[in-house]
């Protein structure tokens, strides 16, 4: 059973940007029309239940809708946006960097996943993933 959510304010959340050293690119998931925002693209992660870290609940987060398990230490905290325009929402970003494009056991939020190049993300984004994208997150990744 989920812990309960914080306040009726909109609750924080916590995202991975997945990023492959090798070959360059990132890991994005396709929701599935069986969940909100059904069709976009997102990077993984979600709510952060009361009393729960940022890192600790992207960590299960990415068990729960990828199938990954990570120890604490992979994260990297890399920003902290506050979203007003619609919902006064906090919203944590942290780097997962990975040697080879892995193949992530989607759960029912997703329908498929696609690793792609800086330049050749698709379109049609989540709100999380369109702030992390025009906040430049994707190229604190590169090297």
């Amino acid at each position: 059973m989920a812990k309960e959510r914080l306040s009726s304010a909109p609750p924080p959340g916590a995202w991975a940007v997945i990023h492959c050293t090798r070959t360059d690119t990132y890991l994005l998931g396709k929701r599935s029309q069986a969940v909100n925002n059904g069709g976009l693209w997102n990077l993984f992660g979600g709510r952060i239940d009361r009393g729960e870290a940022p890192a600790r609940a992207l960590m299960r987060e990415l068990a729960e809708e990828a199938g990954l398990r990570i120890k604490p230490k992979a994260l990297r905290r890399i920003s902290t946006i506050r979203h007003r325009k619609a919902d006064d929402r906090e919203l944590h970003y942290f780097l997962l960097e990975v040697e080879r494009e892995l193949s992530p056991r989607l759960n029912h939020e997703h329908s498929r996943y696609g690793w792609f190049k800086r330049r050749q993300l698709p379109s049609r984004f989540n709100l999380p993933t369109n702030l992390a994208i025009e906040h430049g997150l994707l190229d604190k990744g590169r090297r």
